[in-house]
This record gives C-alpha cells, sequence and structure tokens, in this order.
C-alpha cells in the first residue's frame, strides 16, 4: 500500500492529456505496472479520464457530470486497493459490486436486446471493466430522479455499452440522437452528440412522464403544482411501476412503444429495422403511451385489503390459535379449528388478486387452483362431518372416526400449505430474499415461547371467566333466537379483539427479557449494580483499543504510548466541549500530557492493571461520565480488528438539510423569548442556568486563554457553546467531523512518518461530510443563514463539502427542443473551501443539470438523491441534522467499516453486507416528556434492534446512524424512496428493498451517535403520528406485499410486529377499549330493561365480572410492555438503581397516561391513511418545549384523534351508571384502566402543556375558544395552515376533507359503527315489542310513539334543520346575499337541542317514569338514538360537499339541509365537551393557586426548579443575562479562578450587547 496521499483533483483538461488513447485499450498488465504514489494516481485518473472523454464524444454526456464521475470512479478505485492485492484487483471487485444485480437481471431479460456483436478485437477483460464501470457512472450521474428506478437505469446501460463497443469500430463519431433532432444538427457542426444530448434525448423524456404523473407546471408562479387533493390514486404511475416494465420482455414489448399512436413494440421495431443497435431508438420510445393498464403490475390502494393480502398468515394464525384455546375450554368442537385458515384464505387470495397482476396465465392457475383445494377439503370433510354428528354433538364425536381423522389431515394440510407457502413468481428478474436456517430456527423458538404464553394465559387466566359469563346469556322468549346471536356478538368482539392484541405485548415483553439477557451474557453480570459507571472494564481499553486499531502484536510501552496519545486527544475533546473542568483533566489525562510531566509514558492509575480498585474519579458532567463508559463498554462487544486507516474502505456521511437552524445567532440567544411560568427570559440565559456547570467551564476555558480575545470571537464562541446544545446543523457537522479527526489520530500512530498534509489528504480521500444543504443557493449575501455556511466550511475539516439546487430561467425558445416542460432549469451543484469567491459567492466545483425540477417526493429522498452524485465514499451514512458524534466513538470507525468485508469463501450472492447498524444516544432528554420520548428511543436502539437483528432476523434501515454498501444501494434505487405520500418513511425502504434483493442488514452496538428528539407533547405526538401515517403507507406498497408473501411465518411475524404491527395494534388496542366499555353499556340496559328478568341471576353480573377479569389484566399488559424492556436495559446497563430511579420518575410523570394517549394518536393517524391517504411530511419541532399552547390549539389538535372518543366512552359509562351499574362489584383493576384511559384521552394534551393552569390564562383560553366555535368562514386569501385557526367550521370542514376523498365504496361495506347501531336496534326491538311494555299501549298512537319512533334514526331535528335550509335559500334569494354563517350556525345549535328534546319526550312513557322500569327504557331509547346517529354522521362526511360551501349558501337545499343537521349535531358535541375540559382545567387551576402548590405542575413537566425567572414581559429580555451571570459569579461554590472567568465573561457580554469595540482577556 503506498504511503503517499492521493493526487489532489486535477483539471479535466489537463488530466486529457496524461489519459490513454481511449482507441485502444488498457490491459491488466498495464494497470498492475502503475507504481504507487502521486503519479501512479495521476496516470490512474488520466486512464479514467480518457474512457470517459470517448464516452462523453459518444453519447453526448455534461462536461461537468463526467468531470465528478471521473473524480467518484477514482476514489472508489483507490478505496477498493485498500484490500485489493493489486489495482487490477481492485477495479475487479468495483465492477462487480457495482454491477452485481446487472448480470442477475441480464439473464433474464437477454432477449430483450440483440443479438450481442463479435467482440472488439484487442480489447482486454479489464479494459472492458473499466469502460463498464465507467459508462454506468456516467448514466447514473446525469439520470436525476430516473435514479430511483435501477432496472430502467440497467435497460439503458446495456443499450448504451451494445452501441459503445459498436462505436469503436467506427473511425468517426456516429450523433444517435439524429432520428429526434435531424440530421442538421450535430456538435458545432461536425458529427456527433453535444454535450448534454443524453439528458435531453434519453433521460428527461423519462423524468417528463414521471412528473406528469403527479404534478403540472404553473407557468405563472414558475412552481410545480400538485395534481390531487391527497394522495394520487391508485391507477398513478410511479417509480416502481416504471421500474418493474423492465423486469419482464413481456412488458417492455407491451409498455415500451415507437411511433404514432397506438405504437408499434419498441423491441420489434429495432428487430425489423435497418438499425440493429437498440440505443438509438430509446429516444423515440413515447413514454405518453405508458399507461396504468400497460404497466402497471401493482396497485396501491388505500384500504385494509393490502393489510390481508400481506399479513394474511399473521391472522390466520391468530385465528386458529382462538379457535384452539375456545375448544380447549369447550367453548367450540375441535373441528371448528380447521376452519380459519381455509375461509381467511379466500379473503386474503382476493385481496392479493385486486392489488396485483398475475404475471402470466400458470402462475393464475396455480394460485387458484391450490387455493380451492385447500379450502374445499376441510370444508367438505367439516360438512360431511356435522352432519353424522348433529353438529357435532359431544356424545356422538369419535375423534378417532376416519371421517374426523379425515377432517383434521385435511385441516392440518391447508393450515401448513396457507401458513408454511411463499409466493415466488418464476418469470422475468425475481430477486430473492436471502434465507439463514440459523435465523429460521431462532425466529421460530422464539415465537413459539410468544404464542405458547399467550394461549397458556387466554386458557388459564381469561377465558374461564367467558365459560360463566356464556353460561349466563338468558334465553328470553319474545325475542327468538336473534337474540342469543346479538348477546354473543357483544360478549366475544372485545375479547377476539384483546385476543389478536395481546401478541405484540407478550413479544414486547419476550423482547424485553431475552434482549437484557444477552447483554448481561455481554457486558457481566456485575453490570446490574453499575459497575461500569463506576470504572469497570477500564484497565482492558488500553491493549483492546492498540491491539484492534493500531497494531495487533503491540508490546506493553507501544500500548501505553499509543493509548495515552488517543486518550489524551479524547480528554481534550471533551474539555473542547465543556464537559470537563480542570481539576477533573487533571484525574483523567495521561500525566505525561499535564505541565511538568516527564518523558516516560505513564497512564492514569484508572488504565493500571496492577491497581485493584479503580474507581473512575469523580465527573461532575454525567455526559462526560456516559461517554467514558460507553468507550469501556464498547470492548465487550468484541469489535472487528481493523485494517490501517489507508486500507479502510471509504465513507461519506450525508446530512440532509432544509430549513433547520444550523449556528444560533446572536439575536436568537439574547431576543428569543422562552416562556416561564412567571413571564420569560431569553434563550442563552435559559440555557446557561439548564447547562450551568458547562457553562462555567465554558467561561473557564475563554478566560484562560493565551490569546487576546475580541468581542466577534467571543460572539462566535457562544453561538457555538449554544448551538452544541441545541439540535443544530452545527452540532452535526462538527460532531460527524470528527470521523476526520479520528482518523487523523490513528494515522499518527500507525504511520508516525507522514506528515500533517499526507495525513490529512489521506483523511479527506477516506472520509466525507456532506451537507445536502438543499437551499444554499437562495440564501441571500449577507443573511446569517448564508455567513453560518461559510463559517462552517472554513472551521471544520477539509473533507466537508456542501450540495446545493440552484435554478434559472432559461430562453424559452430553446426549452421545447431540448424536452423541457419547465419554465426553469434546474442544476445539482457542490462547494467546498478550495473553491474560490465571486460576487461574494463560492464558485461551484461541479455543476449538473437535472432534467427537471428534482423535488417530486416529500423532500428528503429527493434531496439526498440530487446530493449523492457528489459522495466519494464506497460506503455512504445518511444522518439527520440534528445528530452529532463523539470522537472516542468516531476512534472506532475502521472497526465500523472491517463490518463490511467480504464474505469468506461465498460463491455467487453478495460480496458482503448492505447494511450495518448502530446505537443511538438521545441527548435531548429534557423534562419528562423528553425523557420519555428519550427513553423509547433508547429501547428501541438497543434491546429490539438488537433483537430483531440476532434472534427475528427481521432488521430493516431505520435512517441514522446506519451506514450503508453505497454500491448496493445504487443498484437498487438509491439510499431511500420518493414516491411523494407512498414513500412518506422513505428510509426504511432500502432496508426493505435489500432484503428482498437478497442481501443481509447488520447491527452492533460498540458504535453510538447522538440523536435529539422531540421534547414536547404536540412535536413528540406529531412525530407519532408522521411514524403512524408513513407506515400506513407503507403497508399498502408492493415491497410490503413481497416481504408478507415471501418471508417465513417466523420471520414474517418479526417483521409485522416490530413495524406494520405495532402501530396496527394500536388500532386494535383502541377498539377493544371502545368495545369493552360499550358492552358493559349494552349489558348494563338489556339487564335494567328487563330482558334478563326471566333468569334467577342478572347476566349483567356475569358479563360485568368477566370483563373486569379480562380488560384488567390486557390493559396491565399494555403498560408493563412499554415499560418491561427500559427497566431491564437500564439494569444491564446501568445498575438497578438507575432502573429503580427511571421506573419511579416515569410513573411520576404519568407515564402510562401518556403512552395510552400516544397510542391513541398512532391508531388515529394509522387508520385514516390507510383508509382515506393524503399524508403530508410533517415537521417536528426540534426547539425546546417551554411554549403553552393555547386550549383552542390543543382542542383543535387532539380532539378528532383523541378527545371525541375519550366523551363518547365517558358518556357510556355515565349511562351505565344511570341504569344502576354502580351496583354490580367489577373491581378496581376495571375502573382503574378504564378511569386512565378516559382521564388520558380527555385531559392528556392540557396536563402536559406547559404553564397551563393558570387562572388568568386559563380565561383568555375560555374566551379565545368561544369566539372560534362561533367564528365564520375564512376570508379569501386565508393562508392553508391558517384556515382552520379561524373559526370551528373551517376546522371541522378540514376534517371531512379526508373523508371525502375515499372511494363511496365504503359507504356500502359493514363498518363498526353500523354493527353497533344494528345491535343498539336490535335492543331497542327486543325491550319495546316485549309483553311487558306492549301491555299499556291501547291505540295505534301510542304504538307508533313508544314502539315505532324510538327504532327509527333522530328524525325531528332532521326535520328541524330541512325548514332552515328552505328558510336560509329563501332568504338568500330574496336579499341577494347569504345571511351569515355564524348566525345560521346558532340557529341551527339551538333548533337540533330543542327538537332532539322534543323527540326524547315524545317517545318517552311519563306515565312509568318515575320507576326503574321507565327511567331505564329512556335512557337506553337515547343510547340507541345516539349509536344510529353516529353512524349517520359519518355517512354525511362522505357524501355531502364542504360544510363552508354549504354554510356559504353554494350547495343546494337537500345538501344544505344535510350539512346544517350534521355540523349543529358536531357544534354541540364540541361546545359542551369543550366547557367540561375548560371547568376541569379551571379547578386544576384554583388548586394550584395556592400557595406553596404553584411549582407542582412545573417540577412534573421540567423536573427541576428555574433558577432564571421572568420579569413580565419586559422588551428588553438581554439584560437579564448580565445580572444572572453578576449573580452566578458569587456562588460561592466557584473557585476564584472560576468566579473570575464568570465575571470576566459577563462584563464581555454587557460589552457586546452594547456595541462595544475589543475586549481583551488576559
Amino acid at each position: 500500500m503506498a504511503d503517499a496521499p492521493p493526487p489532489p483533483a486535477m483539471p479535466f483538461e489537463n488530466a486529457i492529456s496524461t489519459g490513454h488513447n481511449h482507441r485502444v485499450a488498457v490491459t491488466a498488465q498495464q494497470l498492475n505496472a502503475i507504481k504507487p504514489g502521486a503519479q501512479g494516481e495521476q496516470t490512474a485518473l488520466g486512464l479514467i479520464v480518457g474512457v470517459m472523454m470517448s464516452l462523453a464524444e459518444v453519447f453526448g454526456f455534461q462536461h461537468q457530470s463526467v468531470q465528478n464521475q471521473a473524480e467518484h470512479i477514482a476514489a472508489l478505485w483507490r478505496s477498493k486497493m485498500g484490500a485489493a492485492p493489486s489495482r487490477a484487483a481492485a477495479l475487479s471487485v468495483l465492477h462487480n459490486d457495482l454491477l452485481f444485480s446487472y448480470k442477475h437481471w441480464l439473464g433474464a431479460v437477454q432477449n430483450a436486446f440483440p443479438p450481442a456483436q463479435a467482440p472488439v478485437v484487442g480489447i482486454d477483460a479489464v479494459a472492458q471493466q473499466l469502460d463498464e464501470v465507467c459508462l454506468y457512472l456516467c448514466i447514473w450521474g446525469e439520470a436525476g430522479n430516473v435514479r430511483f428506478m435501477p432496472e430502467l437505469l440497467l435497460f439503458v446501460f446495456e443499450a448504451a455499452r451494445q452501441y459503445y463497443l459498436e462505436a469503436r469500430r467506427s473511425p468517426i463519431a456516429i450523433d444517435p440522437y439524429t432520428s429526434v433532432r435531424g440530421d442538421d444538427e450535430g456538435r458545432d457542426g461536425a458529427e456527433g452528440p453535444n454535450p448534454g444530448d443524453f439528458l435531453v434525448f434519453i433521460i428527461r423524456p423519462i423524468y417528463n412522464k414521471i412528473f406528469g404523473e403527479t404534478f403540472t407546471w404553473n407557468s405563472n408562479t414558475h412552481k410545480p403544482v400538485f395534481k390531487f387533493p391527497g394522495a394520487a390514486p391508485k391507477h398513478v404511475l410511479n417509480y416502481d411501476d416504471i421500474n418493474e416494465i423492465f423486469w419482464d420482455t413481456r412488458l417492455m414489448k407491451k409498455a415500451l412503444l415507437v411511433g404514432d399512436k397506438p405504437g408499434q413494440p419498441l423491441l420489434e421495431a429495432v428487430g425489423a429495422s435497418d438499425r440493429p443497435q437498440l440505443f438509438p431508438w430509446l429516444c423515440e420510445v413515447r413514454w405518453n403511451l405508458v399507461t396504468s393498464r400497460n404497466a402497471k403490475m401493482y396497485w396501491e390502494t388505500h384500504s385494509w385489503f393490502p393489510l390481508f393480502a400481506s399479513f394474511g398468515r399473521v391472522y390466520v394464525l391468530h385465528f386458529i390459535a382462538f379457535a384452539a384455546c375456545l375448544a380447549y375450554r369447550g367453548h367450540l368442537a375441535w373441528a371448528f379449528v380447521g376452519l380459519p385458515a381455509p375461509a381467511c384464505s379466500v379473503v386474503i387470495e382476493l385481496a392479493a388478486y385486486l392489488l396485483c397482476k398475475q404475471h402470466t396465465y400458470a402462475e393464475f392457475f396455480w394460485t387458484t387452483s391450490s387455493t380451492l383445494v385447500m379450502v374445499g377439503l376441510p370444508v367438505a370433510t367439516f360438512v360431511q362431518a356435522a352432519r353424522e354428528t348433529d353438529f357435532f354433538e359431544a356424545s356422538k364425536v369419535d375423534h378417532l372416526d376416519p371421517l374426523m381423522l379425515a377432517h383434521y389431515i385435511a385441516s392440518g394440510l391447508s393450515a401448513l400449505f396457507f401458513l408454511v407457502s411463499t409466493i415466488s413468481p418464476q418469470t422475468g428478474f425475481r430477486p430473492m430474499i436471502r434465507r439463514s436456517v440459523l435465523h429460521l430456527i431462532s425466529s421460530f423458538l422464539f415465537w413459539a415461547g410468544v404464542f405458547a404464553i399467550k394461549c397458556s394465559m387466554s386458557i388459564f387466566v381469561l377465558l374461564p371467566a367467558t365459560t360463566r359469563a356464556t353460561d349466563g346469556v338468558p334465553e328470553v322468549k319474545f325475542a327468538g333466537p336473534t337474540w342469543q346471536i346479538v348477546n354473543h356478538v357483544v360478549l366475544w368482539m372485545p375479547v377476539g379483539l384483546s385476543f389478536i392484541t395481546e401478541t405484540a405485548f407478550y413479544q414486547t415483553l419476550l423482547i424485553g427479557t431475552i434482549g437484557p439477557v444477552l447483554a448481561a451474557f455481554r457486558f457481566g453480570f456485575r453490570t446490574l449494580c453499575g459497575a461500569y459507571r463506576r470504572g469497570k472494564g477500564m484497565d482492558r481499553i488500553p491493549r483492546n483499543l492498540i491491539t484492534t486499531l493500531v497494531k495487533p502484536d503491540a508490546g506493553d510501552e507501544e500500548i501505553r504510548s499509543g493509548f495515552g496519545h488517543i486518550w489524551h486527544e479524547i480528554i481534550e475533546d471533551l474539555c473542547l466541549a465543556d464537559l470537563l473542568k480542570g481539576k477533573n483533566r487533571a484525574k483523567l489525562d495521561t500525566p505525561e500530557s499535564l505541565p511538568g510531566a516527564g518523558v516516560t509514558a505513564r497512564l492514569p492509575s484508572l488504565f493500571d492493571p496492577a491497581v485493584k480498585r479503580k474507581p473512575l474519579p469523580k465527573i461532575r458532567s454525567d455526559e462526560a461520565r456516559r461517554r467514558l463508559v460507553m468507550l469501556a463498554r464498547a470492548w465487550k462487544q468484541n469489535p472487528p480488528a481493523a485494517r490501517d486507516v489507508r486500507s479502510c474502505p471509504s465513507l461519506t456521511v450525508m446530512i440532509p438539510h432544509y430549513a433547520e437552524d444550523n449556528l444560533i445567532t446572536m439575536h436568537q440567544l439574547f431576543h428569543q423569548k422562552i416562556e416561564l411560568e412567571k413571564g420569560a427570559t431569553v434563550l442563552m440565559a435559559y440555557l446557561v442556568d439548564y447547562f450551568g456547570d458547562e457553562f462555567i467551564n465554558f467561561a473557564t476555558r475563554l478566560h484562560s486563554s493565551n490569546e487576546p480575545v475580541c468581542d466577534e470571537q467571543v460572539q462566535f464562541e457562544l453561538r457555538r457553546w449554544a448551538s452544541l446544545r441545541m439540535q443544530t446543523l452545527w452540532r452535526t457537522v462538527e460532531g460527524m467531523a470528527k470521523g476526520h479527526r479520528a482518523m487523523d489520530v490513528l494515522l499518527q500512530l500507525q504511520v508516525p512518518y507522514l506528515t500533517d498534509r499526507a495525513r490529512d489528504s489521506i483523511c479527506r480521500d477516506k472520509f466525507q461530510c456532506l451537507v445536502a444543504m438543499q437551499l444554499y443557493g437562495e440564501l441571500k449575501l449577507g443573511s446569517p443563514e448564508l455567513e453560518a455556511a461559510e463559517e462552517m466550511l472554513q472551521r471544520v475539516p477539509s473533507s466537508t463539502a456542501i450540495a446545493f439546487l440552484v435554478n434559472d430561467q432559461d430562453r424559452k425558445e430553446h426549452m421545447e427542443a431540448e424536452n423541457i416542460k419547465q419554465t426553469k432549469r434546474f442544476y445539482s451543484c457542490v462547494v467546498d473551501s478550495s473553491c474560490a469567491f465571486e460576487n461574494g459567492r463560492r464558485v461551484p466545483k461541479y455543476v449538473v443539470e437535472l432534467p427537471g425540477f428534482p423535488v417530486l417526493g416529500n423532500g428528503k429522498s429527493d434531496n439526498q438523491n440530487h446530493a449523492i452524485i457528489f459522495s466519494r465514499g464506497e460506503l455512504i451514512q445518511a444522518i439527520d441534522a440534528n445528530q452529532e458524534s463523539y470522537l472516542e466513538s468516531a476512534i472506532l470507525l475502521p472497526s465500523v467499516l472491517a463490518e463490511f468485508a467480504p464474505y469468506k469463501g461465498q460463491q455467487g450472492g453478495r460480496s458482503r453486507p448492505g447494511i450495518v447498524g448502530f446505537r443511538e444516544h438521545i441527548f435531548s432528554a429534557v423534562g419528562a416528556l423528553g425523557s420519555l420520548a428519550a427513553e423509547g428511543e433508547f429501547v428501541f436502539g438497543t434491546v429490539t434492534q438488537r433483537m430483531l437483528t440476532q434472534v427475528l432476523a427481521c432488521r430493516m434501515h431505520y435512517g441514522h446512524p446506519d451506514i450503508m454498501d453505497k454500491l448496493q444501494m445504487l443498484t437498487q434505487g438509491g439510499i431511500s424512496k420518493a414516491t411523494r405520500g407512498l414513500n412518506l418513511s422513505e428510509d426504511i425502504f432500502a432496508g426493505m428493498d435489500l432484503t428482498l434483493r437478497g442481501g443481509e442488514i447488520k447491527y452492533t452496538e460498540y458504535h453510538h451517535v447522538g440523536k435529539g428528539r422531540d421534547m414536547g407533547f404536540m412535536s413528540i405526538l406529531s412525530f407519532f403520528g408522521k411514524l403512524a401515517a408513513g407506515t400506513a403507507e407503507q403497508s399498502i406498497t408492493r415491497q410490503s406485499f413481497r416481504l408478507g408473501r415471501g418471508l417465513s411465518v417466523p420471520r414474517l411475524l418479526g417483521y409485522y410486529y416490530s413495524h406494520v404491527g405495532y402501530y396496527f395494534n394500536q388500532i386494535l388496542m383502541a377498539k377493544t377499549v371502545w368495545w369493552f366499555v360499550f358492552a358493559m353499556t349494552f349489558f348494563g340496559l338489556s339487564d335494567a330493561t328487563g330482558v334478563g328478568a326471566e333468569q334467577d341471576s342478572s347476566f349483567r353480573d356475569g358479563a360485568s365480572k368477566m370483563y373486569s377479569g379480562y380488560f384488567g389484566p390486557v390493559f396491565f399488559l399494555f403498560v408493563l410492555a412499554t415499560m418491561w424492556p427500559l427497566i431491564f436495559e437500564f439494569l444491564v446497563e446501568d445498575g438497578i438503581v438507575k432502573a429503580l430511579r427511571t421506573v419511579v420518575l416515569d410513573l411520576l410523570a404519568l407515564s402510562p397516561m401518556f403512552y395510552t394517549f400516544q397510542g391513541k394518536i398512532i391508531a388515529h393517524y394509522m387508520k385514516v391513511e390507510i383508509v382515506y391517504g393524503g399524508a403530508e411530511y410533517i415537521p417536528t419541532g426540534r426547539g425546546l418545549a417551554t411554549v403553552r399552547q393555547s386550549f383552542r390549539s390543543l382542542f383543535a389538535s387532539f380532539a378528532n384523534t383523541n378527545m371525541f372518543d375519550g366523551f363518547e366512552l365517558l358518556s357510556f359509562i355515565l349511562a351505565s351508571y344511570l341504569v344502576g351499574s354502580s351496583s354490580v362489584d367489577v373491581g378496581y383493576p376495571y375502573w382503574f384502566c378504564i378511569g386512565t384511559v378516559v382521564s388520558s384521552w380527555l385531559v392528556a394534551p392540557f396536563l402536559y402543556n406547559p404553564y397551563m393552569f393558570s387562572l388568568r390564562a386559563v380565561y383568555t383560553d375560555a374566551l379565545e375558544f368561544g369566539r372560534w366555535l362561533v367564528g365564520g368562514i375564512a376570508k379569501e386569501g386565508t393562508p392553508a395552515n391558517k384556515i382552520t385557526q379561524w373559526s370551528w367550521l373551517e376546522w371541522t370542514t378540514s376534517l371531512q376533507t379526508p373523508r371525502q376523498r375515499a372511494s363511496r365504496h365504503w359507504l356500502y361495506l359493514p363498518s363498526w359503527r353500523l354493527l353497533t347501531a344494528v345491535l343498539s336496534e336490535c335492543l331497542t326491538a327486543t325491550v319495546v315489542t316485549s309483553d311487558a311494555y306492549e301491555a299499556e299501549l291501547s291505540t295505534t298512537a301510542d304504538q307508533v310513539r313508544h314502539q315505532v319512533l324510538p327504532l327509527l334514526p333522530p328524525i325531528f331535528a332532521g326535520l328541524a334543520l330541512g325548514l332552515v335550509a328552505i328558510f336560509h335559500g329563501v332568504v338568500s334569494c330574496c336579499l341577494k346575499e347569504r345571511v351569515h354563517p355564524t348566525f345560521l350556525l346558532v340557529v341551527c345549535a339551538v333548533f337540533v337541542a330543542f327538537a332532539s328534546m322534543a323527540e326524547v319526550y315524545a317517545m318517552v312513557r311519563w306515565p312509568v317514569w318515575d320507576t326503574d322500569y321507565g327511567f331505564h327504557t329512556g335512557v337506553l331509547i337515547v343510547f340507541n338514538k345516539y349509536c344510529v346517529l353516529r353512524w349517520e354522521l359519518d355517512w354525511a362526511d362522505w357524501l355531502m360537499p364542504k360544510y363552508s360551501e354549504c354554510f356559504a349558501g353554494s350547495q343546494g337545499i337537500i345538501a344544505t339541509g344535510v350539512a346544517f343537521w350534521a355540523v349543529a349535531w358536531r357544534w354541540c358535541r364540541d361546545a359542551l365537551l369543550g366547557t367540561l375540559v375548560t371547568g376541569m382545567i379551571a379547578v386544576i387551576s384554583l388548586f394550584l393557586s395556592i400557595p406553596g402548590v404553584a411549582q407542582v405542575h412545573h417540577r412534573f413537566l421540567f423536573r427541576n426548579r428555574a433558577k432564571v425567572t421572568g420579569k413580565g414581559n419586559n422588551p428588553d429580555q438581554a439584560t437579564q443575562l448580565p445580572k444572572f451571570l453578576r449573580k452566578l459569579a458569587q456562588d460561592k461554590s466557584l473557585s476564584g479562578f472560576e468566579q473570575a472567568a464568570v465575571k470576566w465573561l459577563q462584563s464581555v457580554v454587557e460589552h457586546s450587547l452594547h456595541g462595544g469595540g475589543v475586549a481583551v482577556a488576559q
């Protein structure tokens, strides 16, 4: 390996002179003869440039794109040389990794191409490999959004490859685009294409097709406009649809057409013409003729069908297990256990048929016939057995009877067939999932344990209560068998739902037990006592670190010397982060690095094996201790031995950035208000308060500087200090750039003779930090954002670059000829610290034109895609702009990169893992909610991913901090996917595609990065809403469908419950709770109205005891599952004290309430997105959670998701109480669980809202809420994001909008609201038709009032509002102007209230009202009316135009009347709910206003008492900071030097605030 650094980037024209003539191929001997060193690298670059220039002349690539890719290929080649014996071998490895899927794909679609021509004489295999690598990356580099379609690129590549081979035979350049632009145009009057013609004639027509599917271009605003109001319809083509055309020759013949409409198949036209080359025909393809009819093979449908089609085997397994448990308890005959598989399989296969087209008739015939056979056999034997045993009467069932045995065998085969068989079509190009016997066994044992525990709990604990309740179902003579059916539906619905729901809880409990045990075996069980936090493992760090990263056979003196150097750098980094002060540094740093130390290498006693007790010195900073403990623990993870830095594969860290904060400005520090309980303060004062110790260290460090410090330097240091404690881009870039510094430190030990410049050059070659700052080109000169970006380029290592987008309006007359359908041209650019300035901006190093507007998805994936062409590493790490890295962790980067070592002895398949994941440390655990969010991420990033990888084999990619093999990612479409809406969670698809294509995903824990999370209630739940919506969209994709149909059952269960199933389970949990309360109310009403009076014992008693014995344990499992993994993981990593402390703090923070509310939020967004679609990217907050949200804002955010259902449950409980259910002893667990759920759904947003309970604020909120309730229609021109804030009417209209996007077919399908309406109607009919009820109804009028009217929907209010609508129409017509919406709203609400009361008055039998029977019947009638009303309101949302339009008078009389009716009902509900909750808040506020109690809520939320207190709304808030610093300097716990440092910084801050000159610190 050469010691000399790689050459600097060379101008393209100069490199041509050193390159090889592209007409003469290079050989392996010539490559290997190139000597190491700078001159050799220059020669190799010249060879690349020669080939690239040849390709540019033949195909018309952009010059700057070719230059960029030449540098890219040279970097990849150098990276591969680290592990290759020769330069030719490195090229061969690069070729294989880059084009691995190409060989597989070409074998499947070979007949799509003309017969291969005879090879060019004299071309060596190595030369051909170099040609193909250069050609592929040239195509890829110009493809823009087409990069998301990898097989399409392979098709273009193969056509271009064959054309290039033919072009090499020709002595002159030939223009392949003549057919589309004419013979007169050429390259400057000569033959051959112009630069950029490949983009114009090949890439841009494909891009225009993709753009036109979902966007139109607004020529007035010069911006794209999304075509659809919500989700794109299922018939719209996306990236995957067009890409999969090239998976199958049949599809190519159907979809790729040339010539006039209807078009001729491209492949036939090529074969029949005198132009046998395919490439010149590509520019003639009529992409507008590619439609869903001839190209779409999978329909992304927003419905429940994709879940059934993809994960049907999961549900079949649950139905079989539930039936078996019931059979064991005697509720069913064993013969019924064989029916769930065939019954469900019909629905599953029907759903799959509706979603996915069969590729061949053979596949369709096999799927259909096998399904029919496996369905028919168990059903036929079941029917015959039922006949012979009188429907399985116990006395006639003989399990050994041949017919019964035949049924059992047929049922077993059917279940086995549907559970075990996986669908894997064999036509065309079909990537295969990687199989592992070890993972299959481990996942099988895990899930066998889960279901064993689950079934045991159900059989022996939960189901026995159902036996007593079922036996108590009354036989009502006057109701007939219908009553039995109704009662069993109500009885078993919540039980069945809870049975499915429990699985996720048992899985979590088992993960939370096995995962920490695996870690304990690795770390040692002494960790239970917090051994690592006290210094355990520190003595092993020196030898392990040096022998792993520097020199395997290092001696003791080399270890002491080498580790002393690394340890000093680590301590120095901690000091620069202001985490250590002088005393701590003296205890931790190496003695020889301190003033006056000798020359002999010595280490602190902490690392001396001869010292038995080596406690970690007392460090005041918990963060510094954590980082050192993580370093000690890393060596128990056995990181692989690393090659030296020069031999490591290169790495690019990509950081997508849109508009997040970069470097905090002085204005933000001293003028951004932070709300406190009494007034406000400024951001800087808040940070100094919260990070007081670190600020003292910061002041001490600046004050002790030997160099003069001016105002500008102090201001920058203050901004940097604050930025490193907020979630900023600066924190991310400075942290991730420590990878460069870590490699430099290691190189100093590995190759000590290298100069500083040589080491820096090697580090730049091995490490790159690429910031995809999308808006950098739009930043104005002199803006703080542009200045911060420039500071970043100057102060971080030179391996940092910024990629960005620019656009301009070109001459329109040239655009049509260049296939531009937009009024702007878009370019992708890159700058780094070496770029010169021009007009105040850096001149881009490379500028590559894009085919068009690049952001067609949700933003992040498009940003990554445009920037990836400027990446240089063969590995890539996608990091968010709120993360950081640490030097001691970055030191382990060589071991991290060694995880991508090639597999040993593998023949065929992929050569190495595709993704390696690591853990994260959440540094935003500020306050109660920030801690809860951080703990959830901690569990997911440690124990969950450990189990997903090592046991369940179903880990995917979660965006960060995973490192990916970039070459594998390129061949599957990039590191993320970018279809708008569908790929809302864009990053997980990298793991899904990799798994589907046979790749491997690993996870290790010795390396970690920092991650910031949301800290406020609104932002945390917005984040989970985004995750739920993204998962819902993920569940309807073809990737999810193929994984669901292709994974083995154990891996499928792991994948399901770790991804889609977790979120779907929240829907089931919410529905389970709702059904438990509904059933309790239903049976309470049935018993109270005399339905069960014919039995000696009350049926309600049995049902109540059943639910109290069932729901209590289920809810307890839910709460336990949220905390169990956290407790055990903390127990293993930090000891029992930290685990217990965490549990206590979480319980004090009412974590069960928070998690209950969070689960309902997830359920809402998941359900809405699956059914309606249309999710948008939700930007989450990364700031401090100190802003108080108004009552109106919280109500608008959470009423529809949680509060309405909570209010409904509260109403049901009240109805149950009114009819006497309070006399039934259901037990405290039931009421505690139900109370927790209802109170959580109703008041959690206000409980976790900072400074919520202020009497003055409550009064202001009440007034604002009242004005909002009676507000009218928003004015024209109101921004879309402000419309719902205008009035309640606009807000409720926005809730109606998603339902209007859904298919009207949902109206005709059964829903749970329809089911509850039918059940309540059945109960009401049973009561009003009973003999006792009819006895006193003597007249027809009485029968209509008291028997017919209670069974009808609420009609009085509808009639009243119909009259209002007619009146509104007449008045509007006469006055020629519409009635004010507020007046209409109030009138409608009054009419609804009085009409409803009149209807109830007419139905109730007042002569018997004073009896229990009469009162209970009245409650039942109201209950029934409500259940029917809720179903009708859903219909109104679907069928009616927008409510605001009806109130504006722009709709017909019928639509207006229905809208008035629906809106009035909802307004009454919301006004009542708002009043109720406001009253509760007022009561709490009165309590908290008692002296001595006011700090309770602040302590509850923030877990501390604020030292900085605001004084009213003083506009000059910045003056508080010097006062606080003056007070801090008087703290007697500080040393004299520290007090002097704080005083000095106080004077500097005051000087800076008043615009003073230079303040010098000596």
